[in-house]
């Protein structure tokens, strides 16, 4: 790497540190004063289509910071109009006005095999759309449903302005997006857990609800659970600064980096992504293994230490100024948690006796099944029995079943096996690179099975932008401008 590439990066993340930062302002004035959204939004869909005319690595750069940073994409919204979509929005329209009379020119169509899937999940959203018509299923939650395959349309554009210099630079905007998520999770444990008295905690915790930025869950001995959905990019950025430090043992930032992630990562306390990070964690070892011996004991060593300290963070943000308790995972096991984890389970069996009655097409977006939960948030004395009814579902490949078919499973599971293949035909040439990117989706791919990811834009960007690193043609191909 050179002098002039690390000046670049270390200047990349600095501006995305204060762009995050003045986005996480901007959420917070435009949910106390509401009249500011529409300004706002009209702002930054007006100032995305101004940098995407100016240089078109911003299609790509913008709508992943946004993705990286901002959990279910409502950090600012007006009506039914979200900060995501205001960007998807903006981006498409640009893409659309520079290459509706250059379709030909478009890289994706020189792969094949990529752009007839990217065709074939597109006709069997539009079926499954078409199914819930057919149904008469309320609109709105049609749309709630399906809106998020439209994510999927960025694949063409991401696949035309990729830049092989792209990578590290999106890595910057990761490792940004990362530590503003991290160090936030670590403010809003402290300020709830230590409950200080110059706070409105309880205008904070409905900033961080209705703009399901994610949730703030008490339990006992003043302990709260905090999660955000951008959690979920915290892993990745976790996979991606170990692996660099793999290759840079000298940089004390990233170690840092690093512990105040992990931190975060602990106290989401969700547990598919600590299995679907733990897995992915022993498939790096097992690479490493196989592919590169002399780096397993340091990455064992450091990997130990950074748990280590990343424990000792989260004391002192339970403990300080004011002393909880020193054995804080112990409240893991609260009630609560376990009711939730519990009605998970208890939505197997229905959920799996609607798909065997349509198990080819599915039902359509938007398909509600009712059934008994025993979360205490569901049954209650209001609803003694628990009997619920929802058209969203945590089982994520069952709910992609359910709604649109096996074919729409079938066809992601050819995606990502695309993915794996084409990683490990690239891998002599960057081994760090493509075991952090498998990894990710390998992490991706565990927490699918219970929470939805893949048919949701955090995950159906990771899966693009990994499609597009490790594509031959992209590796192949020399003459970006």
């Amino acid at each position: 790497m050179s002098f002039f590439y690390k000046i670049k990066s270390q200047k990349a993340f600095s501006n995305f540190l204060l762009i995050f930062l003045l986005a996480e302002l901007l959420s917070f004035l435009a949910y106390n004063f509401s009249f500011l959204s529409s300004w706002f939004l009209a702002l930054i869909f007006l100032l995305t289509i101004a940098f995407g005319f100016w240089q078109e690595k911003h299609l790509l750069y913008l709508p992943l910071a946004e993705l990286f940073w901002g959990s279910l994409g409502h950090s600012l919204a007006y009506n039914f109009i979200s900060l995501r979509l205001a960007i998807f929005i903006a981006v498409v329209f640009v893409f659309a006005i520079k290459y509706l009379l250059k379709i030909k020119s478009l890289k994706i169509l020189k792969d094949r095999f990529l752009f007839y899937l990217w065709i074939f999940i597109l006709l069997l959203w539009l079926m499954a759309i078409f199914l819930s018509y057919l149904n008469n299923y309320n609109f709105q939650n049609i749309f709630l449903d399906a809106n998020a395959y439209l994510f999927i349309f960025y694949l063409p554009i991401w696949y035309q302005v990729y830049q092989r210099d792209s990578f590290e630079y999106l890595v910057d905007i990761l490792k940004a997006a990362a530590i503003i998520v991290a160090v936030k999770t670590l403010l809003v444990f402290n300020l709830f857990v230590q409950d200080y008295a110059l706070f409105d905690l309880n205008n904070f915790y409905k900033w961080i609800r209705d703009t399901r930025t994610g949730e703030i869950t008490p339990y006992a001995n003043s302990f709260f659970r905090v999660f955000f959905q951008s959690h979920f990019y915290l892993l990745i950025a976790f996979f991606a600064l170990l692996m660099r430090q793999m290759r840079d043992f000298k940089n004390k930032n990233n170690f840092l980096f690093l512990t105040f992630i992990s931190s975060a990562l602990l106290i989401s306390l969700s547990r598919s992504l600590w299995l679907g990070g733990g897995l992915a964690f022993i498939f790096l070892l097992i690479n490493i293994i196989i592919y590169s011996k002399r780096m397993l004991w340091s990455l064992l060593i450091f990997s130990f230490a950074l748990l280590i300290s990343s424990v000792i963070i989260i004391e002192l943000a339970y403990n300080l100024p004011h002393y909880n308790s020193f054995n804080i995972f112990s409240y893991r096991s609260a009630d609560t948690s376990e009711a939730a984890a519990n009605s998970r389970l208890d939505l197997l069996r229905p959920l799996w006796q609607a798909i065997q009655e349509r198990p080819v097409l599915g039902w359509g977006f938007g398909k509600e099944l009712t059934y008994q939960s025993s979360d205490p948030r569901i049954k209650n004395d209001l609803n003694p029995e628990g009997w619920y009814t929802s058209y969203s579902f945590e089982w994520g490949w069952l709910d992609m079943w359910l709604k649109a078919g096996i074919l729409m499973v079938l066809a992601f599971v050819s995606w990502l096996a695309l993915i794996f293949r084409r990683g490990y035909n690239v891998f002599k040439e960057d081994k760090v690179k493509v075991l952090f990117l498998l990894s990710s989706v390998l992490a991706l791919i565990i927490i699918h099975i219970f929470s939805p990811y893949i048919n949701h834009p955090l995950g159906l960007g990771l899966l693009m932008l990994s499609t597009i690193i490790f594509s031959l043609y992209v590796k192949k191909d020399q003459s970006y401008n």
